[in-house]
């Protein structure tokens, strides 16, 4: 296997871990809960995301298949296990291309900064055309419909010819990625009071940091942001030859905790910036949800140096997280469909973006943001249990020595057995704290306040009727080799 390969490996798995989960949520846990947050977040990535990348690295080197394959290989039934992560990967993919179509309409309309005069309205009322709760099922906006046939195309472009046109893709635009990345840092950080904004972002709280709600947060955070649990990462591992586990783990989850960080000095230095141009608190500004991008931050690129010109790369930038997430998820499933029912990378392209789009209009239609917002929020379930299953069934049912041996192998830090400690009783004694504490939180389902019947069908049936249906899969798909 070339160098090139290995370092194409080590990008893609580094942009879906930079691209997946929620970015604001670092920044925004930091800011809420203790200046000290990357301490317990460092923490659930050594004790979480590493071992958890090993896993998923290890398992696509080592048995070299597909991810419903890979299951199945160990017990037949166990297919349904890398059936759940396709049908999760197509859930989350559909509502992240929606929020990379949001960034589409943004980049254009940044020409007349439409938005200037009333953020809030203008996202809500002549973006997403939003009605007043769950109405209006019939109607849809036209801008979300046209930003996500852009949104559709972006991606198609990346995996239509698998993973060779998506390292193309990646190596094309990282470096511009980065280059934004420092380029918004130095300009937020030499705002007017943006080093208050960077102060409340750091403000160390040490007592809050032996609250349970710091740690919760940490280690669920550390689950969710790496693209562990879609087939994403076992699938470029098949790709990359044989080595890199623990070196490459490591070096995603610094990588991915530096970009928070750098994150949340940028978020906070326009934050800092904008409560001084509107004098108000912080506290009034900071957010952890996707669509105060473009209700909050957007008010202050109009008093931004050349405020055009700062708005399309800022909206550029950001994009970039989405797109890269996306595209990882689209791969994962195309990768299925190519080496498990051997058809074209391009029909396979045109199917999962065909679907993807399909599921995506569901979010174009007037109630879609809070049909969004509560798929969202419930996905996390989908997460966790496929993760815990995951373990179980590569720390217990299968041989983990056999990885072990195989991680110790291809790899120049000889942690194999510790590794496989974690997996087999520390990981899943920590994923089923998490459940628990999450169903603790969920058990009324009264989120956010929608009517349960929407609850229901939005949250509660995204979580079982994935779970549901991979396991029928076996019986209606793999007997028909």
């Amino acid at each position: 296997m070339s160098n090139n390969t290995k370092f194409f490996f080590v990008l893609a798995a580094v942009a879906t871990a930079l691209g997946i989960g929620n970015i604001w949520l670092f920044p925004y846990f930091s800011y809420k809960l203790t200046g000290l947050f990357f301490v317990p977040y460092l923490v659930g990535l050594i004790l979480l995301g590493v071992p958890l990348l090993m896993l998923e690295f290890s398992i696509g080197q080592y048995f070299n298949k597909n991810i419903v394959d890979l299951f199945s290989k160990i017990k037949r039934w166990f297919s349904a296990i890398g059936w759940l992560m396709v049908f999760n990967a197509f859930i989350v993919m559909s509502y992240y291309a929606l929020v990379v179509s949001w960034h589409v309409i943004y980049f254009f309309i940044s020409f007349g900064q439409q938005w200037k005069n009333d953020a809030k309205s203008y996202f809500f009322n002549n973006v997403l055309q939003v009605s007043d709760r769950f109405y209006g099922f019939t109607q849809f906006s036209l801008p979300l419909f046209v930003g996500l046939v852009i949104s559709w195309l972006i991606i198609f472009l990346y995996v239509r010819k698998g993973f060779e046109s998506l390292k193309k893709w990646f190596l094309v635009v990282f470096p511009f990625f980065i280059a934004l990345m420092f380029l918004f840092l130095i300009y937020s950080l030499t705002l007017d009071n943006a080093l208050n904004g960077v102060y409340n972002f750091l403000n160390p709280r040490m007592k809050n940091l032996l609250g349970l709600d710091v740690w919760i947060s940490s280690f669920s955070l550390a689950v969710v942001s790496l693209g562990i649990s879609f087939g994403i990462m076992p699938a470029f591992a098949r790709k990359s030859g044989k080595g890199f586990i623990t070196g490459n783990s490591i070096f995603i989850v610094m990588l991915k905790l530096l970009v928070g960080i750098t994150l949340g000095f940028i978020l906070f230095g326009i934050l800092g910036f904008l409560s001084m141009k509107q004098d108000v608190d912080v506290d009034k500004l900071a957010f952890s949800d996707f669509s105060s991008e473009f209700t909050v931050l957007t008010q202050a690129l109009p008093f931004f140096y050349r405020p055009t010109l700062m708005s399309i790369l800022f909206f550029a930038f950001l994009a970039m997280f989405f797109i890269f997430g996306t595209a990882a998820l689209a791969y994962s499933i195309t990768h299925v469909l190519v080496h498990k029912f051997k058809t074209k990378h391009a029909n396979a392209a045109i199917l999962v973006s065909g679907i993807g789009f399909l599921m995506g209009l569901a979010y174009t239609i007037k109630p879609g943001f809070y049909i969004m917002d509560i798929v969202s929020h419930f996905v996390y379930y989908n997460i966790l249990i496929a993760v815990l299953l995951e373990v179980i069934a590569i720390g217990w049912v299968f041989d983990s020595e056999k990885i072990a041996v195989f991680i110790d192998n291809n790899s120049a830090l000889k942690i194999g057995y510790v590794w496989r400690f974690f997996i087999r009783y520390l990981i899943p004694i920590i994923l089923l704290a998490l459940l628990f504490f999450q169903i603790k939180k969920d058990y009324l389902l009264n989120y956010n306040n929608y009517p349960l019947i929407y609850v229901l069908i939005f949250g509660v049936g995204i979580v079982v009727v994935p779970i549901v249906l991979a396991f029928l899969m076996p019986q209606k798909i793999l007997d028909r080799r």
